[in-house]
């Protein structure tokens, strides 16, 4: 699957038997970590939802349930995240975009993950008791990648290792 490089402690729910399509919960590390809501396939195809756009998609459930009902191709569009109602091979399907990013969905797994909105708020919650924890960690690791000259990658990434407190419930976990 092709989860965030970035994103750590996170929960990821299937939105279809195969978990083809998920709904991703995470915090993005870095200087100022911040938790992320992001629907993805396992083709890589992933659109992050600010918090805020998730909050108006949830609110505007009736109007999109009345749109992907609908017989006829149209639109709705929540703060940028555009959620079209577009026929393919003669099959309705929902088109989600944001930015220059776009997923496919069937209109059964559009409504499955207003079924996780329970779920999401609470996994949201919980990641932003962490965010400043996060941030800590990842200033101290390039601190001391920083103090110690280390700039080959390989290095990088078994220093941090070695530094890595083992009793920390955030697990920094390195990509390759």
């Amino acid at each position: 699957a092709h989860y965030s490089a970035r994103s750590i402690l996170r929960r990821v729910f299937a939105l279809t038997p195969t978990a083809y399509k998920f709904l991703e919960i995470g915090i993005a590390a870095g200087p100022m970590a911040h938790v992320e809501i992001a629907i993805g396939d396992t083709q890589g195809n992933r659109i992050v939802l600010p918090h805020a756009t998730w909050t108006a998609f949830i609110e505007k459930k009736d109007d999109i349930e009345r749109l992907v009902q609908s017989t006829a191709p149209s639109s709705l569009v929540i703060q940028n995240f555009v959620i079209e109602l577009v026929k393919i091979c003669d099959v309705d399907t929902v088109k989600l975009s944001l930015c220059d990013k776009c997923l496919y969905l069937k209109p059964s797994t559009m409504f499955f993950m207003f079924e996780l909105e329970q779920c999401v708020e609470h996994v949201y919650f919980d990641l932003c008791q962490c965010t400043n924890s996060v941030s800590d960690k990842f200033k101290y690791f390039i601190t001391y990648l920083r103090q110690n000259c280390i700039m080959n990658k390989c290095d990088a990434i078994n220093i941090l290792r070695k530094i890595y407190d083992k009793n920390s419930h955030i697990d920094f976990i390195c990509s390759i």
